[in-house]
C-alpha cells in the first residue's frame, strides 16, 4: 500500500521544483506512489569500536544482543532491493504526522485508482487495546455495579433507599468521568492533532464531546432529583439507561436524517463545517472514537474521510450502521420507559430493567 509522502512541507516543495529542473530524459508521468522511502539506517550504529574486544558485563549482554540483532536487520534492508513505499500504522504518530507535508485526502485526490487505507490498527501497540478496556470499564460501572449493589444493599442489608443510593450515585460513572475528561483535554491543546478536520481554534469540540455532554448532564440530574429526598423516587433512578439511548440514539438518527435527505449542517460537525452536507451519524461517532479516545489523530479522520469518498461500498456499510444503531436503540430506550414509568411493573423490577 502507497505510502504519503514523509518530510516536510518545505522539502516535498524542494523536490518538486527539483523534478521540474530535471533533464528532458526524466519521466515526468512518474507517479509519487513509486517513489521509494529512505530511512536513517546507520544512525544508531556505533562510531568506534575495539577489533577483538568483547563485553561480558551480564548487565549488557541483552542490550548488546538487541543491538546486534538490529544492526544485521539494518544490514539486511540496506543489501535488499528498495520495494514501493507502503502506509501503516507509524504514520498514525504524532511524530510522523508533524513530519509529512501533505494530507491523505490530496495524496488519494491525486491517486484516485487506489483504495484508501485507515492508518490505524489495533495490532501494534498495546495501547491500541486500551480503548477496549475503557469500553468495558465503563459498562461494568454504569451497569452491573448499581445493580449489584442496590439489590445487596437493600434485600441482603435492609440498608434504607437513601443511604443506597447515596453510594451508588458517590461511585457511579467514574470511568466514564475520567475518559470524559481526558478526551476534552485532547481536544483543548493548541495542538491539531486531535482535533477535527478543520477546526484549528483551541475550544473545536467533536460531536461526540457534546453528545457526552448532554449524556453526563441529563443522568446526572435525574440521580440528583432521585436520590435527594428521604424517600428516594426510584422510578427516576432506573431511567439513566433509557436516557443513555435516548442522547446516544437520538443524534445518530438525527444525523442521519440529515444525510439521508441531504440537508446542510446547521453547525460544524466534527469534520463537517456548517453549510456542508451531513454524513451518516455513526461515521462521525466512530471518526471521533479513534481519533481522540485510541489516539488515532488527524491522519485517521483523513483517512476515514478518503475511504468515504473512495468507497461505494463503505458509504453504504456507514450508512446501514446508523440506521441499525440508531432506530433499534430509541426503540428499545422507549420500550424500557414504558416499563418503568406505569404502576403495575413493581419499582425493584423496574430498576433492573432501566440498568440493563
Amino acid at each position: 500500500m502507497p505510502e504519503v509522502i514523509r518530510g516536510s512541507e518545505r522539502s516535498n516543495t524542494l523536490r518538486h521544483t527539483q523534478s521540474d529542473n530535471a533533464p528532458a530524459t526524466a519521466d515526468p508521468a512518474s507517479p509519487i506512489h513509486d517513489r521509494r522511502v529512505t530511512f536513517d539506517q546507520n544512525r544508531d550504529q556505533s562510531s568506534s569500536s575495539l577489533p577483538g574486544v568483547r563485553i561480558f558485563s551480564p548487565r549488557r549482554r541483552s542490550t548488546e544482543t538487541r543491538r546486534h540483532s538490529s544492526s544485521q536487520r539494518r544490514t539486511r534492508d540496506l543489501t535488499e532491493e528498495e520495494r514501493d513505499a507502503y502506509y501503516d500504522s507509524r504514520a498514525a504518530t504524532q511524530r510522523e504526522f508533524r513530519r509529512r507535508g501533505t494530507t491523505l485526502q490530496s495524496y488519494y485526490e491525486q491517486h484516485p485508482e487506489l483504495l484508501p487505507q485507515l492508518p490505524f490498527t489495533f495490532r501494534h501497540g498495546f495501547k491500541r487495546w486500551k480503548l477496549a478496556g475503557y469500553i468495558a470499564l465503563m459498562v461494568f460501572d454504569a451497569c452491573v455495579v448499581p445493580i449489584l449493589l442496590y439489590y445487596a444493599l437493600t434485600f441482603g442489608g435492609n440498608v434504607q433507599g437513601w443511604i443506597t443510593f447515596a453510594v451508588v450515585t458517590a461511585i457511579w460513572g467514574g470511568p466514564t468521568y475520567v475518559e470524559f475528561a481526558v478526551r476534552s483535554l485532547r481536544l483543548i491543546k493548541k495542538k491539531n492533532f486531535f482535533k477535527p478536520l478543520g477546526a484549528n481554534n483551541r475550544w473545536a469540540f467533536d460531536i461526540t464531546n457534546w453528545i457526552l455532554v448532554l449524556t453526563i448532564a441529563v443522568v446526572t440530574s435525574l440521580l440528583i432529583v432521585g436520590a435527594a429526598p428521604h424517600i428516594v423516587f426510584l422510578r427516576v433512578l432506573s431511567m439513566p439507561g433509557p436516557a443513555i439511548l435516548f442522547c446516544l440514539a437520538g443524534p445518530i438518527f438525527l444525523m442521519t436524517l440529515y444525510s439521508t435527505y441531504g440537508w446542510k449542517a446547521p453547525f460544524r460537525i466534527s469534520s463537517s463545517a456548517k453549510g456542508e452536507k451531513v454524513l451518516p451519524g455513526i461515521y462521525y461517532i466512530a471518526e471521533d472514537i479513534v481519533a481522540v479516545n485510541a489516539g488515532g489523530g488527524r491522519p485517521f479522520r483523513e483517512g476515514w474521510a478518503a475511504r468515504y469518498n473512495a468507497s461505494p461500498i463503505f458509504r453504504k456499510m456507514i450508512r446501514d450502521q446508523s440506521w441499525f444503531w440508531s432506530i433499534p436503540g430509541l426503540i428499545v430506550a422507549i420500550a424500557c420507559t414504558v416499563v418503568i414509568v406505569i404502576h403495575p411493573v413493581p419499582k425493584a423490577v423496574a430498576y433492573g430493567i432501566g440498568k440493563l
